[in-house]
């Protein structure tokens, strides 16, 4: 624990693992911020720019969520916190949920982060609701997977219900799948348990909203694009999607009833619906912000910051509806597995006017993971253009521009292999 907060009369929020730009804008609509973090789950240099923003800092062990909650307990008390909020990672939301119903400051029920949290619990409730009706079946432990998927029948969706992020979601379309799905949890260490889903054919999107007395605002709806089958590995998102009116009210509906339904209180939601030849269907939701940038995304192209609007609703300041001006791409870049040899156009990609992001997380030498979730990917750029179609234009343009050889095969970003600067 770091030096005491100061005696003033701000509202009192103590935050689990809130990110740096978190705090900030947390302060600056006039609140006291104390942050909780594990050092374990980010570098020393980012905790010390936590710290030094922080009105308080404090450290625990998340991995035991009896050690959370009793440092929540403590911190709270000490500190005279008010309010507990999280909006970090899901793994630790249900334990400071429950601490703060212990407390009296909690701004969402416990037992609805567990419902967004726990993929099991979320389709059950949907099921009993009669809302986005999917086939499903839980497998305890991974020697059940394969008589569950089975019994949904080929091709099957298996997801760890308590991993996050996509982490080892995959696509067992027949039996010698097995072989390949062992492999791919054994890098996780996960033995269960296990959703085992129908799978949903269609276009996917992610409904970016903002919740206040439990009622749901709709911030919008983003396009997701995603790599190839067993995986699914987003490699990117469009804000706002090109959607139909009549289909858009359709998944608008549907998350709002199913927010309501899990009795979602305050704050941002970010959650995931396929269009399928029978209408929406939810796929998970998470009481977070989208990752991926989409925040940005959401700025560019509307002018709402929408990470400063959670804690100006918080306030008592919530934000108005904002309809886009524009539209906005990020692209993240998957390239090959192998060795680095040379990289060629980020310096001229960066130079582009459009261009509002671009990181390459790859240097000549480097030895170029394989992409197995969102975390493995290899950088990504941000475009926006004032139209769907000039953003669509702008994204092909920076993504042909950069090049990188691997093991002496030349790799486009858009994943092409050929010569820098062939037309696109």
């Amino acid at each position: 624990m770091t030096t005491p907060a100061p005696a003033d009369d701000r509202p009192r929020l103590l935050m689990v693992m809130p990110y740096r730009q978190f705090v900030s804008k947390a302060q600056a609509e006039g609140f006291w911020v104390g942050a909780i973090w594990d050092p374990r789950l980010e570098t020393p240099e980012y905790l010390d720019d936590v710290r030094a923003r922080a009105d308080l800092f404090v450290t625990a062990d998340f991995r035991d969520p009896r050690v959370l909650r009793r440092t929540l307990h403590e911190v709270a008390r000490e500190h005279r916190a008010t309010l507990i909020y999280h909006i970090g990672r899901e793994e630790t939301m249900v334990a400071a949920y429950e601490a703060a119903e212990d407390l009296g400051g909690e701004l969402n029920p416990a037992a609805a982060i567990q419902l967004l949290a726990d993929k099991h619990a979320m389709r059950d409730l949907l099921a009993r609701r009669g809302l986005s009706p999917v086939a499903f079946e839980a497998a305890p432990t991974r020697q059940e997977v394969a008589d569950a998927v089975e019994r949904i029948g080929y091709p099957a969706v298996v997801k760890p219900s308590a991993l996050a992020g996509s982490r080892g979601v995959f696509l067992w379309q027949q039996p010698q799948d097995l072989t390949a799905w062992t492999a791919l949890v054994d890098q996780y260490g996960y033995d269960g348990p296990f959703l085992v889903e129908e799978y949903l054919r269609g276009p996917e999107y992610s409904v970016e909203t903002l919740s206040r007395d439990g009622r749901h605002q709709i911030v919008g709806i983003t396009e997701k694009l995603l790599g190839p089958p067993p995986l699914f590995v987003e490699v990117g998102h469009v804000h706002p999607a090109p959607l139909p009116a009549q289909r858009r009210r359709a998944v608008e509906e549907l998350t709002t009833r199913f927010l309501t339904a899990c009795d979602y209180r305050f704050g941002p939601a970010h959650t995931e619906v396929i269009w399928t030849e029978r209408g929406p269907r939810i796929v998970e939701s998470q009481a977070r912000l989208g990752g991926d940038r989409i925040p940005r995304l959401v700025e560019l192209a509307t002018g709402l910051d929408i990470e400063q609007a959670v804690f100006a609703a918080l306030a008592g300041r919530p934000a108005e509806p904002v309809a886009p001006t524009a539209t906005a791409i990020v692209r993240f870049f998957t390239f090959p597995p192998g060795r680095v040899d040379e990289i060629r156009g980020l310096e001229t990609a960066a130079r582009l006017t459009h261009v509002d992001e671009l990181s390459l997380r790859l240097s000549p030498g480097d030895t170029v993971p394989a992409v197995r979730d969102s975390k493995s990917r290899h950088g990504h750029v941000i475009v926006s253009g004032v139209t769907a179609e000039e953003a669509r234009t702008r994204c092909a343009q920076v993504l042909a521009a950069i090049e990188v050889v691997v093991d002496g095969t030349p790799v486009r970003a858009d994943g092409r292999t050929g010569v820098l600067g062939t037309p696109v």
